[in-house]
């Protein structure tokens, strides 16, 4: 590769940002939302052009016209006819209201005109050939065109006269990259491809990629010559793009040094030859400028034509872009094929867009950390302008999942509660809400998480719907609200309840319990309040006191609470089928007054001796009790056993699942909790009911574990994926012996002592490397094989592949280890016996 002098280098690149990134799978699912057909049949597109708002979309046609549209609501704006002239190469300037494009007919005058009246405001007159490319500076009004007659002119928008000139051989194509400070071109007879300091236009290139190297091998009779047709830099400055409309594909390269970083093959692969593309207006033979592929937003992702059929393709370029496209767009037609950029994706995300919608409310005016300027615009915040455009926009009907979030200002709050008015501003916002789940006939997700309770207008609206899962929180304020008896919802399968307080005119869920048929999972969170002030108000048979007398108990499949507090003889006996249960999740609950019963849930059946409880898979708690021990006793097949120790939650505090358990204040005594009876009793009942099918086992810190105990584990629980416990020093030593026997183990905690910190000080006072080299020769081993994860005491540790390795105390001896990076808690945020090591249902 041919390299010319630097003098002036290019500009760095601009720091990395994955803000924009788009995953595969969102990519995978992307299809057309809007067709639009030319007038004439025989008419077709020969380049696209969005304004730099992305809100308007500028199509040049073969019939001589230009076609104006709106990117924001899929509309045709007008039609702009060029017929003296023709037209090609349409480019929006940086006003959204002129346009310039390249003559087709008379002569090769670029015309500049206004969109608003159809009138020419400025002609650029010089070149002698056809003009086959139009680049716009990114950062102010000049512009490059490239022209037949083997020139490259710069151009302003003030002055009808060239600003400077280049004389080339068959410079063909241009770009500016997003800084404006460098200009490539690109010469397809010498099949390179040159970059200019826009600073020092006048002067030699600085650099010089020679893309010989790249061409494909002649056919018999030279029918395989590729032409380049468009050249292109992604957004972060750090690729370049050629493409082509050869079968083999296009190519991507380094913008700083010209490398090839990997060829965009196509998927149709004919023995040799030429692509279709677009009817030529050049003398050509190909729609140069325009090209069929283009860069998303973030420049990892390549979108183009297939090249045989009206399917587009994109291509990955972080993943396997040297081998095929990562996935196939279904007739996407050639609107991606001519399109200049990829604000196209703007039609064919809408479905992912608006899939899942968030709106946040916030109780006071926000501003801009940037520019200081408020949030919003018009006559709304952000929060209100969202939902109006549910409202009024045609985007409801993609909605699936709809999340209210956040405070909610009420005026002449108190003057409405002494009168026993619900104030204008929650009335307004719940017809809006109610006229926008009305709208979104796709919705199956609801979550009010704001701060004021949910009307009856809502609730009516939503029994007309198949709403499937249903998030509801209730307010904390005492201010008086309609009571409702909420009606039953006969497509709801999750439901979960946040923050019940009897005293806080909570609406009546009784009916919507007992007549919702499908309900299967179902989460109830009441207000810490009650258990803070030893407040027993909770009643159960208020919630479910319907189902209690029709005798149908629920079959719910998932149960947790959290916060219960109640007298111990308020019994769950007939409020749900035993049998069908699956996932059982109880944080901070107890069944009596002063935390003397038994968890909430776990009624007399599961206490007492009786028949297993076959279809519970998973069981998550932070109280340590006998009666969890007769619970495991009296049920069988457990996959998911999670007993983290349990406290109450601060008012200020957010649930960390790493690096410690919280210690417990359950309804078992600081005695009973360490009792080592409990503890083998449970670990006994854990290793012979449930050892074959347990999967994941997190045990309390406050258990430390004898060898004893670590061996029935091992030797009973042979299919253990994740496992969490307590083990002193030199248990750990012989915990190292008999962890090879799980095989399937992948991720390791071992737990430190809330109540000593020994262990803990000896696994910091060895973090200085040690760790590392002892895990990686540990696990190199057989029967480690599939160990990711390890914690020691708060030490996150990452075990990789195995490797041959110098010894470091013995340079020139070489040793099989795998190896280990130190993490923190976010990389092991998603793995479960961490993520559920939290008060957190």
């Amino acid at each position: 590769m041919a390299q010319g002098p630097s003098p002036h280098p290019p500009p760095p690149p601009p720091p990395d940002s994955d803000k924009t990134q788009k995953t595969s799978d969102i990519i995978g699912t992307l299809r057309p939302t809007k067709l639009f057909k030319l007038s004439k049949p025989d008419t077709y597109v020969t380049s696209l052009d969005f304004d730099d708002e992305g809100l308007l979309l500028i199509a040049a046609c073969s019939d001589s016209s230009l076609q104006l549209y709106s990117a924001q609501d899929g509309t045709h704006r007008k039609t702009l006819l060029s017929q003296k002239y023709g037209c090609h190469l349409a480019r929006f300037s940086h006003h959204s209201e002129s346009v310039i494009y390249a003559s087709t007919k008379v002569d090769d005058t670029l015309r500049y005109l206004s969109t608003h009246d159809n009138s020419y405001i400025r002609y650029f007159k010089g070149h002698s050939g056809a003009v086959t490319d139009l680049a716009l500076s990114p950062r102010d009004d000049t512009f490059l065109s490239c022209s037949a007659d083997n020139t490259v002119r710069l151009w302003s928008l003030k002055s009808q006269y060239a600003q400077a000139r280049l004389n080339l051989a068959t410079p063909y194509l241009a770009a500016y990259d997003p800084s404006a400070t460098v200009i490539a071109v690109a010469s397809a007879s010498t099949s390179s491809i040159l970059l200019y300091d826009v600073r020092n236009y006048d002067k030699p290139p600085f650099a010089t990629f020679d893309m010989r190297q790249y061409d494909p091998p002649p056919a018999a009779g030279g029918m395989n010559i590729p032409e380049w047709t468009k050249l292109e830099f992604s957004n972060d400055g750090k690729s370049l793009l050629v493409t082509t409309n050869h079968v083999q594909g296009h190519l991507l390269l380094d913008a700083f040094n010209g490398e090839l970083k990997a060829h965009l093959p196509r998927p149709y692969q004919p023995t040799w030859g030429i692509l279709r593309s677009a009817p030529s207006i050049t003398p050509t033979k190909s729609p140069l400028g325009q090209g069929d592929t283009s860069f998303s937003p973030d420049g990892r992702y390549v979108v183009g034509s297939s090249g045989a059929d009206r399917d587009a393709v994109v291509w990955d370029t972080q993943g396997r872009v040297s081998k095929e496209g990562e996935r196939k767009l279904e007739a996407s037609a050639d609107l991606a094929r001519t399109c200049r950029t990829c604000r196209v994706f703007h039609y064919m995300t809408l479905p992912q867009l608006y899939t899942n919608v968030t709106l946040r409310s916030y109780d006071s005016i926000r501003y801009s950390s940037e520019h200081g300027r408020v949030e919003g615009s018009g006559m709304g915040s952000p929060f209100v302008m969202g939902l109006n455009g549910l409202v009024l926009r045609n985007v409801a009907g993609y909605v699936r999942r709809l999340e209210l979030v956040g405070e909610w200002k009420e005026d002449n709050l108190e003057e409405c509660s002494k009168r026993g008015r619900v104030p204008d501003s929650s009335i307004i916002l719940n017809t809006l809400v109610r006229v926008a789940i009305e709208r979104a006939t796709n919705l199956r997700d609801l979550c009010w998480e704001l701060n004021t309770k949910m009307l009856p207008t809502i609730w009516q609206a939503l029994k007309l719907s198949n709403i499937k899962s249903l998030t509801l929180k209730f307010p904390s304020s005492r201010d008086p609200r309609p009571i409702m008896i909420v009606p039953p919802l006969q497509s709801l399968v999750a439901l979960r309840v946040l923050n019940v307080d009897p005293l806080c005119y909570v609406d009546d869920i009784s009916l919507l319990l007992a007549e919702s048929k499908r309900l299967r999972d179902l989460t109830i969170v009441w207000s810490p309040r009650m258990r803070e002030v030893k407040e027993p108000s909770v009643n159960l048979s208020t919630m479910f006191g319907r189902t209690q007398a029709k005798g149908q108990p629920l079959k719910l499949n998932k149960v947790a609470i959290k916060n219960l507090f109640t007298y111990a003889g308020d019994s769950c006996q007939g409020y749900y089928d035993h049998s069908a249960l699956q996932e059982l999740t109880i944080i901070n609950s107890t069944g009596g007054l002063g935390d003397a019963g038994a968890a909430a849930f776990v009624d007399s059946p599961c206490r007492e001796a009786g028949p297993p409880l076959q279809s519970l898979k998973s069981i998550r708690m932070d109280k340590i009790s006998r009666e969890l021990q007769v619970l495991l006793a009296n049920s069988r097949g457990l996959e998911k056993l999670y007993i983290f120790g349990g406290k109450k939650a601060a008012k200020h505090e957010s649930p960390n699942a790493f690096p410690r358990s919280p210690a417990s204040n359950g309804s078992s005594s600081p005695s009973d909790l360490h009792s080592d009876n409990l503890r083998d009793d449970t670990i006994e009942a854990i290793a012979q009911n449930h050892g074959q099918t347990l999967r994941h086992l997190l045990l309390p810190p406050q258990w430390r574990l004898t060898s004893d105990n670590i061996a029935l584990i091992v030797h009973n629980c042979p299919n253990l994926e994740q496992l969490g416990l307590g083990a002193e020093f030199d248990r750990f030593i012989s915990m190292r012996l008999l962890m090879p026997f799980l095989p399937k183990l992948i991720a390791l905690r071992v737990l430190d002592n809330p109540d000593s910190t020994e262990f803990r000080d000896k696994m910091h006072e060895l973090d200085d490397g040690r760790h590392e080299k002892h895990i990686g020769g540990t696990t190199s081993v057989r029967g480690w094989s599939k160990m990711r994860w390890m914690e020691l005491a708060g030490l996150l540790f990452e075990v990789g592949t195995t490797e041959l390795m110098e010894e470091e105390e013995m340079p020139g001896k070489m040793s099989y280890r795998r190896k280990v990076w130190k993490r923190d808690a976010e990389a092991v945020k998603d793995i479960d016996i961490w993520r559920l090591d939290s008060l957190d249902v």
